[in-house]
């Protein structure tokens, strides 16, 4: 190993087989996508209005693009969090972040946004398989 890297031959790729892989990866992976793409969007806001501005100025047609620019983010925004909060558990197929409380005198949704573990079945985040039946 030269400078803390392996050596390849040419053309030749080290067979990779993900070590983490289960029923539930790929509703992980697209979670992930959702979340990486909410992220991006939201962050995106400022500078994005900063660039039409800058690019159409503000003055021209009264302002109309820089409010069109924000209109466009803001449903971009929605839908992508709509996706993204409203993820549906792999195990259970319910809403992995929210319940509902049924009991008579609550009767509302509970919802936590950080939750480490479905709130219906106990899932963890990010687990690739159920936990073991022993």
């Amino acid at each position: 190993m030269a400078g803390g890297r392996g050596v390849r031959a040419r053309g030749h790729r080290a067979a990779v087989t993900p070590q983490g892989e289960g029923p539930y990866s790929t509703a992980w992976r697209r979670y992930r996508q959702w979340s990486w793409a909410f992220w991006i969007v939201f962050g995106l806001y400022l500078p994005g209005l900063a660039f039409v501005s800058r690019t159409l100025g503000w003055t021209r047609g009264g302002g109309n693009a820089i409010f069109y620019a924000a209109l466009v983010w803001m449903i971009a925004c929605t839908i992508i969090g709509y996706r993204k909060w409203n993820f549906g558990c792999p195990r259970c197929g319910e809403l992995f972040f929210r319940k509902f409380d049924a009991r008579p005198w609550r009767m509302s949704w509970q919802h936590n946004p950080f939750a480490r573990r479905c709130m219906h079945c106990g899932l963890p985040k990010w687990a690739t398989r159920g936990p073991d039946p022993r």
